[in-house]
């Protein structure tokens, strides 16, 4: 199992993270597999930001990311681009145990 730290777009992120988007397709330059675990940063114009809500606004702080933590469950090439892979993904929880 291997972790990948990776950008995620802000448009994508917060379905990411609500568990509407449930599948990235990336360029698997990374020998992406089932069980590994994804880090998805959310990232915006060249900058990697956290958005942090005071008082009922939200300010952005482009000096530390918010990160989710993501499973690897499923992994498919199926009618995708050379090099291309589609992995299905799920929220890796503080309940999950990681092998050693």
């Amino acid at each position: 199992m291997k972790i990948h730290e990776l950008k995620l777009d802000d448009e994508y992120f917060g379905d990411v993270k609500y568990g509407i988007k449930r599948f990235e397709i990336r360029k698997n330059d990374r020998d992406f597999q089932a069980g590994d675990l994804l880090a998805l940063s959310r990232y915006k114009d060249g900058e990697y930001i956290r958005k942090v809500m005071f008082n009922g606004q939200q300010i952005t702080d482009i000096h530390d990311a918010e990160t989710i933590l993501m499973s690897v469950d499923y992994i498919t090439d199926y009618e995708q681009k050379d090099g291309y892979v589609v992995m299905g993904i799920s929220p890796f929880g503080i309940d999950d145990e990681v092998e050693e």
